[in-house]
């Protein structure tokens, strides 16, 4: 098993704005607002720079605050006004950090290939029957955060004082980290707002060593942390796990798990049926749910660019079932997304992330606010 040593911190600052696979460029069924979607040609010459002007329907030009990512860089590709920070109800936080990885390294690259990504998704949900970004009055996009010789516990610190200030009434924090440890600041920050909150876990693995390879700050122990903190945990999928992780499950109440041979396996207790255990996991939240997504929770024939793939994960339209049921019930209140490591020159994984994301904040909308 590879291993990654501490030069991997200056990973978290030296992927931000790049380009992975190709670039692709098509004629979009429906357009970008107030702009449309900009050409994918020249889209990525210049990772770098940050493109501040936009236009506004009537042709008035906007200027973005700094640290905010234009169309040619922000989730979606969506112009001015709708990317703007002072009107958009959804806030996409791009937060490359990778230190732990134990398998195949590159996660720091996934929130930048997601945006990439993102920016070919259609903004149009048929399912829903609008267009997600117009019903949160706009998604903006902040610069990445640099984390350049950070790691462990200054990372995590760092992640939270990022996430806290945007957490405003009325706004929904997205945060694109890479390895699931990212995550772990930003429920931190989302715990100080809702104290009764609970976390739920989407994963292949659980997450809960006290330590591994020596570090209580490695991904695979990112869980133990957030039951440190005191949190309910309700994870969802799970099927890789060490014996101290079970241990620690079935000795602490706060912990509630849904394996995956459980819920998807049509010979389990629930016959692989959402509509037998979405409720039941609706039922174990006990508050507010902050989702937390590591990206193997889906099954590797969906998402295979992962840092630790496992087969037999959660399909495309049980995910939704399960956010659905979260968003109407108990209600999303801020999520996370980890642990893509993209492979060179193949964008589907990606792309089903970053259409993902845009399909849950569709069904987050409907409930958002009541907490």
């Amino acid at each position: 098993m590879r291993t990654w040593p501490g030069k991997n911190a200056s990973r978290s600052s030296r992927w931000e704005g790049k380009s992975f696979g190709r670039s692709i460029s098509r004629n979009p069924r429906s357009a970008r607002p107030a702009g449309g979607r900009r050409s994918s040609r020249w889209r990525f010459l210049f990772p770098s720079r940050t493109f501040r002007r936009g236009h506004e329907p009537g042709g008035r030009s906007v200027t973005l605050p700094e640290g905010w990512l234009g169309p040619d860089q922000n989730f979606l590709g969506i112009d001015e006004p709708w990317c703007h920070p002072q009107q958009a109800g959804v806030y996409v936080l791009p937060v490359p950090y990778e230190h732990t990885s134990s398998y195949v390294s590159g996660s720091a690259r996934g929130p930048s290939a997601i945006l990439e990504a993102s920016r070919q998704v259609e903004l149009y949900d048929e399912q829903l029957g609008s267009e997600t970004y117009q019903r949160w009055n706009g998604v903006a996009t902040a610069a990445y955060l640099d984390l350049a010789g950070k790691v462990d516990k200054a990372a995590v610190d760092s992640i939270e004082a990022f996430v806290r200030p945007h957490m405003t009434p009325g706004r929904f924090i997205v945060t694109l980290t890479g390895e699931h440890t990212g995550a772990l600041g930003a429920i931190r920050a989302h715990a100080r707002r809702w104290p009764n909150l609970c976390v739920v876990q989407v994963d292949a693995h659980g997450d809960l060593r006290q330590a591994y390879q020596g570090n209580p700050y490695s991904h695979a122990s990112v869980m133990a942390r957030v039951v440190q903190e005191g949190l309910p945990l309700i994870q969802v999928g799970i099927r890789s796990i060490s014996p101290e992780e079970i241990n620690l499950i079935r000795s602490t109440k706060t912990i509630t798990t849904f394996f995956a041979a459980q819920i998807l396996d049509p010979a389990g207790p629930y016959e692989g049926r959402a509509t037998k255990w979405v409720p039941e996991v609706v039922k174990a939240c006990s508050g507010p749910v902050y989702l937390t997504f590591d990206c193997d929770g889906l099954d590797a024939s969906l998402v295979p660019a992962l840092g630790t793939p496992e087969p037999g994960g959660l399909g495309w339209y049980d995910t939704l079932t399960l956010v659905t049921a979260l968003a109407e019930g108990p209600g999303i209140i801020g999520m996370d997304v980890s642990e893509i490591a993209p492979i060179e020159g193949f964008v589907a994984p990606q792309f089903a992330i970053a259409r993902l994301i845009y399909r849950i904040l569709g069904r987050v909308r409907t409930g958002f606010g009541r907490h």
